[in-house]
């Protein structure tokens, strides 16, 4: 074979029709696959790192979403998919078969975006939202001088009315939720270039950037106007519906949970977490309340306990910088205790900022944003969603009160340390480095948000705040709220549930406050089999770490047994288990359940 000049050569296997590929041509392959993919995504390109494709410059272009440019995509991961089946998994080693089930799953999850979903062409904030990361990753992340990434700009807008035009073209249908964000969010693009941009253009581009930014910003109010003509899919348009969504939830899982079986599985989580609220509770309850002869009533001890705790929380003025005080010490923390919980990556990247305004109708509250896995020295963001000057104080409140001295704490671990940036560094130093790129932007949802729960578990359990029983109330509330998260998500999209049944799930049986109550309910209405990542991660690496521990006995080491888990990449936790030789039950008895008192 011609090492270097063809891309993968291939042993006919006889019987089965299966082919076996030799382990440098599975990696040229990879790397084929993962840069023709981001080919196709210029600015999913642009904030991984990836800024040209066979001398095709990507950072000054917007994806292809007209009909054309949507039959590409389906042409390329069909031709994929084929390719991908071809290959015998049992000849290659456990890394690369890891891989290739990536390729495979994320070619049959985007032929199912774009052949039964479609959500090009029913959901408008795919566009907003687009745009406006293809405009803000150049602004804040300086892969480039700042000159070059300011061309980049006004490059995307001045393809901008043609992409908004195919986006015209290509929606067919809305519902009123999906409408109305997409309308707020393109408010926030609109903020971003006509307020936030001009003062920073440099003054050789002004004139260049303002009759882009002019063109732009015409084409944009013009969509907004257009979505408010669509054919209106009704007020339950955005539910999956069962069989869809099983189908996807199939996709997003992959095995480790049905949604049948994590809804029994969150439900009866939810129960016994209750129980183990009250506990807590009680104690707190009689400090506070002595004079109180109320009948024992779990919601009721909880609850006044609960805003108790609330009464402690930032002003609007200090929330920001509350946060950021939040950021350090949760870093010391983790310093501190690196031997249970993980060393410190090496990079010093992360920035908190304010969210941007086109992302806040997901982002409600706040973010993550990685570093691009292929320049992981540039700047990583936690994005912290501040309140709008115009809300009234009822709304301030009902936020404060939910991201209180606890909350915002446990907000920062899970978005930052050791979350969602930890977890990202770590990922950062996968090689070779389409691996890296496979696993960073393709990886498994459920690993990703799983981590970020179990690391905000696992910081209250190594006795962050000296175990104040405050933070475990607060905590456990939190827990709850990513059971509820699974609830929801199964309920409204398969089975009908009424908006005034999900309030009252969150506002009464979870304790949430209504302004996040309101906030979930619109954000489980915009997406679909993301919500319950939250708990089937969590789950997922509780039954891990569990069969880890069980395996290594006395010789156990938390610390090294995270720092290897985070090290093979956002894969199936099923997948790294296999990776660290770990003999993962079959069982999901195994880390089930709430956490006990400490």
């Amino acid at each position: 074979m011609r090492l270097g000049v063809i891309v993968f050569s291939l042993l006919v296997l006889g019987a089965c029709g299966k082919k076996q590929v030799a382990p440098q041509d599975f990696s040229a392959m990879t790397e084929e696959f993962v840069h023709s993919t981001l080919a196709l995504f210029p600015v999913s390109a642009t904030a991984a790192g990836y800024h040209a494709h066979q001398g095709v410059l990507l950072d000054g272009r917007l994806d292809d979403v007209s009909p054309s440019g949507m039959e590409a995509r389906r042409r390329h991961f069909r031709d994929w998919q084929g390719r991908l089946s071809r290959i015998d998994a049992q000849s290659l080693d456990a890394q690369a078969r890891a891989d290739l089930d990536l390729m495979r799953n994320l070619c049959e999850t985007s032929l199912f975006e774009l052949d039964t979903e479609q959500n090009w062409k029913n959901n408008p904030t795919v566009y907003v939202e687009l745009l406006g990361t293809a405009l803000f990753t150049p602004y804040s992340v300086e892969y480039a001088p700042a000159e070059e990434r300011w061309k980049h700009i006004i490059a995307r807008l001045e393809a901008a009315p043609a992409f908004l035009q195919a986006a015209r073209a290509s929606l067919v249908q809305s519902n009123p939720v999906w409408t109305e964000t997409a309308i707020e969010e393109n408010e926030g693009n609109l903020g971003l270039i006509e307020k936030e941009f001009p003062s920073k253009v440099p003054a050789a581009l002004r004139s260049q950037y303002e009759a882009a930014a002019a063109r732009a910003a015409e084409a944009m109010r013009a969509f907004n106007a257009h979505l408010k003509t669509l054919p209106d899919a009704g007020a339950d348009g955005w539910r999956l519906g069962r069989e869809k969504y099983a189908r996807k939830f199939g996709l997003a899982f992959r095995g480790i949970a049905t949604p049948e079986g994590l809804l029994k599985e969150a439900e009866e989580a939810m129960t016994e977490l209750r129980r183990h609220m009250f506990k807590v509770a009680l104690p707190l309850h009689v400090k506070y309340y002595p004079t109180h002869r109320d009948p024992v009533d779990l919601n009721l001890i909880v609850g006044e306990v609960l805003d108790k705790v609330a009464q402690k929380q930032s002003k609007p003025e200090t929330y920001f910088r509350d946060a950021q005080q939040t950021l350090d010490e949760a870093r010391e923390f983790v310093r501190a205790k690196a031997d249970r919980i993980v060393a410190l990556p090496p990079n010093d990247n992360l920035k908190i900022i304010e969210t941007p305004a086109f992302m806040r109708g997901i982002y409600a509250v706040g973010g993550f944003n990685p570093a691009p896995p292929l320049q992981p020295e540039l700047g990583a963001f936690y994005w912290l969603t501040l309140n709008p000057p115009d809300w009234p104080k009822e709304r301030v409140q009902s936020k404060l009160r939910e991201y209180n001295f606890y909350g915002l704490r446990l907000l920062t671990i899970h978005e930052a340390i050791p979350g969602h940036w930890l977890q990202f560094e770590y990922a950062a130093q996968v090689a070779p480095s389409a691996r890296r790129l496979l696993r960073s932007l393709y990886g498994d949802g459920a690993y990703i948000e799983g981590w970020a729960v179990y690391a905000t578990d696992l910081m209250v359990r190594e006795g962050y705040l000296n175990r104040d029983p405050e933070l475990e109330l607060t905590h456990s509330k939190q827990l709850l709220r990513a059971i509820a998260n699974a609830i929801l998500d199964i309920r409204l999209h398969t089975m009908g549930m009424k908006d005034e049944e999900a309030m009252e799930l969150m506002t009464k049986r979870t304790f949430q406050e209504k302004e996040e109550a309101v906030a979930k309910l619109r954000r489980a209405k915009l997406s679909s089999c993301q919500l319950p990542t939250y708990f089937a991660g969590f789950q997922a690496w509780k039954r891990l770490r569990a069969a880890a521990e069980k395996q290594g006995g006395a010789q156990f080491r938390p610390g090294e047994f995270h720092r290897r888990a985070l090290l093979a990449g956002a894969l199936p936790v099923p997948a790294v288990a296999t990776l660290l030789g770990v003999p993962l039950e079959e069982s999901r008895a195994a880390g089930q359940g709430a956490p006990q008192p400490r």
